[in-house]
């Protein structure tokens, strides 16, 4: 049996929860079930003490299945209540305190599973999956930091006996430390959880690793391995420490690891030392000791490249851990008239109405409205022609409506959300303008204090120092987006150049990027925080190109990685990882940073790849060809390189006519692919030519792809005579069915498109 717990993470109490939090979801978490239907006297005891079963629980066996079943039928108070009558008549039976903490922790009551399992310890002191089952409960109930002793504790029992009953342990850790935001310390426990894992998990615990890797709200320095260096010492003791070190940070012990690396730093004074140190502080969450002693490594590293990510990795750390930032303030209000309110605020020029997003949860409540507001109006009938840097809206609030609940006798709501600062003073400034005194009175406008625990963060915290990088702006719908994003480019442009060199960094002592560049003794601290803006900009949809920092501040790329035939890059970090120099690679080694680099995703990086890979033989007949063309589509796309971003679509459209199987429909997302991105430009006079080729070459064969290209012309708003004029009930002679994605596939007659389907757009980033 397998007992699955859906967990949330508290960030503030450091606990995990069953309830719902305005947090994302942690995935389900498994926990083996003791088994004892069927078991040979003579395999492991299904209480995992490991001992045979017929010289440990095997005289309870056939009680605790029963007792099991009854939890499995609902009946757990019936269940809880005959283990407690079994513990009495055989204490010395581990089988039943396990089981009562496996039920208790089903039902989520995780305070409660500690006492039977402190009460098999004081008989069985060390019983592996009594102390597994301790520190995971010890860890859903008081958080990580608070279970500190009691995991270490299960981590080595566990090694003692069977390492794999560990690994529910090691992944309920890893998920909630990255969602607190201990990127560092949950990469490391995923790849514990890896480590420790029978062959069966492992599959599973490979993917969310990946998943980790992938992520690219992570900053990328995070992501990827990031292993403990070797380091010999000459004297027989300090050698015996570091490997005792070694061996306690490969259990996942890593505050007792941290301080034997430390004291042995202390004593010797090697970088790598104070390096190692460093990781497994943050491994074991202590962000702020990992930050100092990157610091202190980064100022004895003797190679630069070294000494900057080191730099760059404590920086971030102590923005990770900063107490400057820029917070969401929220306001709650209950409304009684609803109509009323949203009548009041669709008439402010400010205030304007959006899209209700999508709800990520079917039991998530969907807010009724939606509305952003802006420091300046829109003309929403316009295409933007007069918008410009000094003059685009700015989107400064936002306000989520959520209708009353007349079952539960709950009224309407209204949450004010915007930074704290002058758009919070101006948002509430516009909201109290948009409802003025009679407003607040006729819909019944009342302030109330935010229930505790639905009070959520939308906008979350920026750390003061990228405040000047962050943006929010508000476009009329018919502004083509090849303006928007050429606005966006020059602000970005502005940022990097300007505004950057002038913004005071906590990593430069307080000094604005132009004041360091001045002093040779902050070279590495500049040059390493340009690598945090390079990890900034990317999570905000932009990438850095280092050309676009003003040259004054003399920063530069670090310089390539030294390699030969011989060197391998399975223990290479992210940001080392960029700096390999692509060409001198053979194709070996190629193909190995090809799927490293398509994991990380790093833009500058990934194009090099990319590029020197389509430019060898060998190594394009290992390669998908249509994902390498889409990911170069998509890395020119967001440099708004638009020439080279289209030589690429065309690349993927001749790649595709070349395929034995599936070339239409491969062809055809190709086709989608370039229509998505001309329509960013709707004056492009080619347009309507190259839909009306998709509508005449595609639409026979997909008639739904039609219904497609009438959505977008309305979208675009587009006038386009020849849809009018052409048939839209000519199938053409090819039969197939269409699914609710619009891809056509062989197969029985496609049934006529219908208008009103509710079938999805393809849009822009799809594959």
């Amino acid at each position: 049996m397998v007992i699955q717990q859906t967990l949330y993470f508290d960030p503030e109490s450091e606990k995990c929860f069953p309830r719902e939090l305005p947090v994302r979801q942690i995935p389900i978490l498994e926990t083996k079930k003791a088994e004892v239907m069927s078991i040979d006297p003579y395999d492991p005891c299904p209480c995992n003490s490991g001992k045979k079963y017929k010289f440990c629980c095997h005289s309870i066996g056939d009680e605790v299945s029963k007792i099991s079943h009854l939890h499995e039928t609902h009946q757990t108070a019936t269940a809880l209540q005959l283990l407690d009558r079994l513990k009495k008549k055989h204490p010395e039976q581990p089988l039943s305190y396990i089981t009562e903490a496996q039920i208790l922790m089903a039902e989520r009551r995780f305070e409660d599973a500690l006492v039977p399992l402190n009460e098999c310890l004081e008989r069985e002191p060390d019983h592996p999956a009594a102390h597994s089952l301790l520190a995971t409960s010890s860890f859903l109930a008081h958080g990580y930091k608070r279970s500190q002793k009691t995991i270490y504790t299960a981590l080595q029992k566990c090694a003692a006996v069977d390492v794999s009953l560990a690994t529910p342990l090691a992944i309920s850790i890893a998920i909630a430390l990255q969602m607190r935001g201990y990127y560092l310390a949950a990469r490391e426990h995923f790849a514990l959880a890896m480590r420790v894992a029978s062959q069966e998990y492992q599959q599973n615990l490979f993917m969310n690793l990946l998943e980790f890797d992938g992520d690219d709200q992570i900053p990328y320095q995070f992501r990827g391995v990031h292993v403990l260096e070797r380091c010999p010492l000459e004297d027989s003791e300090q050698q015996a420490t570091f490997e005792k070190a070694q061996r306690l940070a490969n259990l996942g012990c890593y505050r007792s690891s941290a301080s034997l690396f430390k004291q042995l730093a202390e004593a010797t004074g090697l970088v790598t030392l104070w390096k190692n140190a460093a990781f497994c502080y943050a491994w074991a969450t202590d962000e702020v000791k990992a930050a100092e002693l990157f610091h202190q490594a980064a100022g004895i590293e003797s190679d630069f490249a070294e000494a900057v990510e080191l730099e760059t990795l404590a920086q971030l750390l102590d923005l990770n851990n900063t107490g400057e930032v820029v917070n969401s303030i929220e306001k709650v209000f209950e409304v009684e008239s609803l109509s009323r309110f949203l009548t009041q605020m669709d008439l402010h020029p400010q205030v304007l109405r959006g899209n209700v997003p999508p709800a990520q949860d079917p039991e998530e409540t969907t807010p009724a409205a939606y509305y952003q507001i802006l420091n300046s109006e829109l003309d929403a009938d316009s295409r933007g022609e007069g918008i410009t840097l000094e003059t685009v809206p700015v989107v400064i609030g936002d306000i989520d409506v959520f209708d009353a609940d007349r079952q539960l006798g709950n009224p309407a709501i209204v949450r004010l959300y915007a930074y704290e600062g002058d758009q919070l003073e101006k948002t509430e400034q516009i909201f109290e303008a948009a409802l003025g005194k009679e407003g607040k009175k006729e819909c019944g406008l009342q302030e109330v204090e935010p229930d505790s625990e639905e009070a959520g963060t939308p906008l979350s915290p920026i750390p003061t120092e990228q405040w000047p990088l962050f943006f929010r702006w508000s476009f009329p719908q018919k502004m083509p987006i090849l303006k928007r994003r050429e606005l966006e480019a020059e602000q970005w442009k502005k940022l990097l150049s300007e505004t950057w060199s002038e913004t005071p960094l906590a990593g430069l002592d307080g000094k604005t990027p132009a004041e360091a560049a001045k002093e040779d003794s902050l070279k590495v601290a500049l040059t390493a925080a340009a690598y945090v803006l390079d990890a900034q900009t990317l999570s905000l949809g932009h990438f850095l190109d280092f050309s676009e920092l003003d040259p004054e501040l003399g920063i530069s790329e670090l310089a390539p990685l030294a390699v030969d035939a011989s060197s391998h890059f399975n223990t290479c970090s992210s940001m080392t990882q960029n700096r390999i120099p692509v060409k001198e690679l053979s194709d070996p080694q190629l193909m190995y940073i090809f799927n490293r680099a398509l994991l990380i995703r790093h833009p500058r990086f990934l194009y090099d790849v990319l590029i020197e890979v389509l430019s060898r033989d060998e190594c394009i007949k290992e390669v998908d060809l249509d994902r390498v063309y889409t990911t170069l589509t998509e890395i020119c796309h967001k440099k708004n390189q638009r020439e080279e971003m289209l030589s690429w679509i065309h690349k993927g459209q001749e790649n595709a006519q070349a395929q034995p199987e599936h070339a239409f429909e491969s062809e055809l997302q190709w086709k989608m692919r370039e229509l998505s991105f001309r329509l960013e430009d709707t004056s492009d006079p080619g347009l309507s030519d190259f839909m009306k080729g998709i509508w005449d070459n595609y639409g026979k064969k997909m008639p739904q792809i039609r219904e497609y290209l009438k959505a977008f012309a309305q979208a675009f708003d587009l006038d386009l005579p020849w849809i009018k004029e052409s048939s839209l009930l000519d199938t053409g002679d090819l039969a197939g069915n269409v699914s609710s994605e619009g891809i056509w596939s062989p197969g029985e007659a496609a049934p006529e498109a219908d208008s009103g389907s509710g079938s999805k757009l393809w849009l822009p980033g799809q594959s």
